[in-house]
């Protein structure tokens, strides 16, 4: 065994043990441990072929790197002060004199956080042009949306809404200009821009269409709904049956 009880036998091992928590500890954590299994098999290996100083050896180093690991993944070490859970479930520091960088963000009033995603949320959508605000405050009024992710759907519908309609208009645009007496050249140039344009508009407005679909899934939970009607038709007789399906997840 090695003299010290903290150094591996393999040199170039050492030099996790300067290695902080905090940078990156859990991907190096979890290689670590896996390194870790790799040689405790090869430390079986070599004590099946009689090699039992050399399993001793691995069997210690697995050992030193299992303690690294350890370290490394440890929460508290990475933080340097207990954690305390917070809104959504995030978890920060809660040590007062030791804050992390958004502390203050995980652990103000849910009405607080409401205001500020909304500022945030009308902010981004603003962003992308007046118009899909309108548009997104028009939708999350008509869908009478119930909480943040109704609304952040319905802000994400309306921008590729109005992003699909505005290629759409680009792509009519391109198509107008292709003249039959405009010169051979020109009108393949336009009706290249043309199609481009009108590819990008359908893909922007079927995602516009998924959204939609992704908020009915949502609020009926993703479950399909038949309705079955029967009607007893007389002999000579005639029936027309409406019904009501509402469509979930997948086509069953």
């Amino acid at each position: 065994m090695s003299d010290d009880p903290g150094t591996p036998y393999d040199p170039s091992l050492r030099v996790f043990a300067s290695m902080h928590p905090g940078d990156d500890g859990a991907r190096r954590g979890r290689m670590l441990k896996a390194d870790v299994t790799t040689r405790r098999l090869r430390a079986r290996q070599m004590s099946e072929r009689g090699d039992r100083h050399g399993a001793e050896r691995e069997r210690y180093d697995a050992a030193y790197l299992e303690r690294q690991a350890d370290r490394l993944s440890d929460p508290l070490l990475a933080v340097g002060s207990p954690l305390s859970p917070g809104i959504g479930g995030e978890v920060v520091s809660a040590d007062p004199e030791t804050p992390s960088l958004y502390q203050n963000e995980v652990r103000q009033p849910p009405d607080l956080l409401a205001a500020e995603a909304t500022e945030h949320r009308l902010a981004l959508t603003g962003k992308v042009s007046g118009p899909a605000l309108t548009l997104a405050l028009e939708m999350t009024e008509s869908i009478g949306a119930e909480n943040a992710v109704e609304r952040n759907l319905a802000h994400q519908i309306a921008v590729m809404h109005e992003l699909g309609l505005t290629l759409a208009a680009r792509a009519s645009g391109f198509a107008v200009d292709v003249k039959t007496w405009a010169p051979e050249q020109r009108q393949q140039v336009q009706s290249i821009e043309a199609a481009r344009m009108a590819r990008a508009a359908a893909r922007a407005l079927e995602a516009s269409q998924r959204g939609m679909l992704t908020l009915e899934r949502l609020r009926n939970g993703g479950q399909q709904v038949v309705t079955v009607q029967y009607v007893n038709v007389q002999e000579g007789g005639a029936a027309v049956v409406a019904g009501r399906m509402d469509r979930g997840e997948g086509r069953k």
